[in-house]
């Protein structure tokens, strides 16, 4: 591209006597910082047009294969000009860009066999990353979106090869991860922190590189005429070089670095599930649920969209509170065959009453898509299970998502530390169980290029104030508002099961007050990790919100009280599920109870809503790993995002783990 297309550019030739500087040389018309990734030019294809600066991770997450997004002249609509591939589910992405560099992908990673950071399988040796420099779009006008069935892409306008129409553009997330493109520096030290066995040292970096790689395309897809939903997979290729394509940017910032002592971890997640063994069969559910993402969605793609994938764990959970409570099978789940498997779902899928599972407006046997799966995946399901027994493999994934977790809990931490407000970028090195390191690392980074300083000044509170617990303040991360009050709410209603309840807190406001600080005083262990103000507020209006009527109060009350039984018989936390296949068996003593149970659920039979599923889960814990309001962050940040953020982080195991 011809230098005179940019407005801002300096002296001829200044550029060129700078051996550091890379094309193209542009000065930038604002002194306002740039996040990491750089920019890059966005041209209309077309007339060749510039239409402007735009930071580069924010560009790829809207162009690439799948995207739609409205924006320049006007607002108007735009795609980038990628093309279609040779390989079905493959786009040709190298009419969309002008590179600025590219190279092997084991450049990168090294002499490796296999690509630990993604979710799908790629030979290292036949993927180059592609840095872009520019990207090119084209403008649509009242597109036609379809999916090409034989091509496995989405497209727009009407094609002449066979095609689903769609009623709307893709939902769609991009698949990504990050690696260090260079050595952390040994010139800083690893500062060692007296008071932590678990924390083997800190460091911080002035300048240090990652190449955030994105490597596919997942979309949500909506036929259209239909009420169902589909999922589809679109990796990318530079069909010129005839090789698969990772589209890489480069951010250079600011790192703080921890270093965990793996050994030290390990025994604390053993002495963590001994002391609480609820903790670690609720673990063992999240094991469980990620190989579903892994194994059945990604790899061999027996789940149809991942809004199957929550569903299809309902039933497993499910099949769990059948086996442990009515079959009194301590291994619940974990204990079945395949063959069996499919047996005690279909005992949850009645077909001639809408009775158990189905009380939450699951299908019956005939059409149920969970029950569908575990049929044709009995095989891979036993295993999964199987793999869920072992106990070495329990603790293997409970270190990853105690890692996970720590990184999240430091750029929380951080954030609370300094008061800036900023986000930081998050990174810990996915393979360090695959490459038996002593040491994990966990880092987070200046969300803007080169560093804002922010991370630095972590480094300093860290290496100047001595009154500073690292164990303590991750530890403090995993202590969740919004599940504490949950909890506390369910005690509270749990200690006046007759619904009395209601009246105190309509007529005597300063004893209801009362009662919600005292249920709180007993929640609490740690009373400087929460705000008692904030957890009062959110108690009262969870309670305000129940108690609607006096008749709903009674019901919550009475079931706040059965919940608290079940947890204790079921050993684990109480879901939805379970909540609704207890009640299916419970026999009520109040008669005005059991109405109003029986007015939920003969609602069941609606096709728009299941009402006693959303009552019941008006009651049971909302932040059962990790919400919002303790350690998930937006996805642009995690290194697991897709779908499954939550089942890889774990609030509870971080505090059990660092606060010792």
């Amino acid at each position: 591209m011809d230098e005179s297309d940019f407005p801002y550019l300096d002296l001829a030739g200044i550029f060129n006597a700078d051996p550091a500087a890379n094309p193209p040389y542009i000065i930038p018309e604002t002194f306002i910082s740039e996040e990491v990734g750089g920019s890059l030019t966005v041209i209309e294809d077309e007339s060749e047009e510039v239409l402007g600066q735009e930071n580069a991770n924010q560009v790829l997450s809207n162009f690439l294969p799948g995207g739609y997004k409205k924006r320049w002249k006007k607002f108007r609509l735009w795609r980038g000009t990628w093309d279609l591939g040779s390989d079905a589910g493959v786009a040709d992405i190298g009419p969309m860009f002008d590179w600025a560099r590219s190279y092997p992908l084991t450049d990168l990673l090294g002499d490796v066999t296999s690509v630990n950071y993604t979710e799908l399988s790629f030979n290292p040796d036949d993927v180059c990353v592609y840095i872009p420099r520019t990207i090119r779009v084209d403008d649509l006008v009242d597109p036609d979106y379809v999916w090409l069935n034989d091509e496995k892409v989405v497209w727009t306008g009407k094609p002449p090869m066979s095609s689903t129409p769609l009623s709307s553009d893709p939902t769609t997330n991009y698949l990504w991860f990050k690696h260090t493109a260079e050595p952390f520096s040994e010139t800083n030290d690893v500062a060692a922190i007296a008071d932590s066995d678990a924390v083997a040292g800190v460091s911080f970096d002035d300048d240090h590189e990652f190449i955030r790689c994105y490597y596919a395309s997942l979309l949500t897809l909506y036929p259209k005429g239909t009420t169902r939903t589909q999922s589809g997979l679109i990796t990318y290729s530079v069909e010129d070089d005839d090789t698969t394509a990772f589209v890489g940017t480069r951010e250079r910032s600011q790192v703080l670095s921890l270093e965990l002592d793996r050994k030290e971890l390990r025994s604390r997640i053993d002495a963590a599930f001994a002391d609480n063994p609820q903790l670690k069969r609720d673990v063992k559910f999240a094991y469980l649920h990620q190989q579903l993402w892994e194994r059945l969605f990604f790899d061999e793609e027996a789940i149809e969209h991942e809004f199957a994938v929550q569903p299809l764990m309902e039933h497993l959970s499910g099949a769990d509170f059948w086996r442990r409570m009515v079959e009194e099978d301590e291994y619940g789940v974990f204990g079945l065959s395949g063959p069996d498997l499919v047996q005690t779902v279909e005992e949850l899928l009645p077909t001639d009453s809408p009775t158990r599972l189905r009380l939450l407006g699951h299908d019956g046997p005939d059409s149920s898509l969970p029950l569908q799966t575990v049929r044709y995946e009995t095989g891979t399901l036993a295993e999964l299970l199987a793999r869920c027994r072992n106990d070495d493999l329990v603790v293997e994934f409970a270190e990853d998502v105690l890692v996970h977790s720590a990184e999240h809990a430091l750029a929380t931490w951080a954030t609370e530390s300094t008061g800036s407000g900023t986000s930081f970028e998050l990174w810990y090195d996915l393979n360090f169980q695959a490459n038996d390191d002593p040491y994990a690392r966990i880092s987070i980074y200046d969300a803007i290029e080169g560093g804002a300083g922010i991370a630095k000044e972590v480094a300093d509170l860290f290496d100047t104030d001595e009154s500073i617990s690292i164990d303590a303040g991750l530890a403090t991360q995993g202590r969740c508002h919004s599940a504490t009050a949950d909890r506390a709410t369910i005690r509270l209603l749990a200690d006046h099961p007759d619904g009395s309840l209601y009246d105190i807190q309509r007529t005597n406001r300063e004893h209801f007050e009362e009662l919600v600080d005292e249920t709180l005083d007993g929640q609490i262990s740690d009373t400087g990790a929460f705000s008692k103000d904030d957890l009062r507020s959110l108690v009262t209006a969870r309670v305000r919100r129940l108690f609607e009527t006096r008749e709903l109060a009674r019901f919550y009350s009475y079931l706040a009280a059965k919940l608290e039984e079940l947890a204790s018989e079921l050993g684990r936390t109480p879901r939805t599920a379970d909540l609704a296949l207890f009640l299916d068996r419970h026999v009520f003593e109040d008669p005005s109870i059991q109405a109003t149970y029986e007015r939920f659920a003969s609602e069941t039979g609606r096709k728009d809503i299941a009402e006693l599923e959303e009552r019941l889960e008006e009651l049971t814990v909302g932040c059962l790993t990790a919400c919002p309001d303790c350690l998930q962050t937006e996805h642009s940040r995690c290194l697991k995002a897709t779908g499954h953020q939550a089942t890889t982080l774990n609030r509870r195991l971080l505090t059990e783990v660092f606060d010792t």
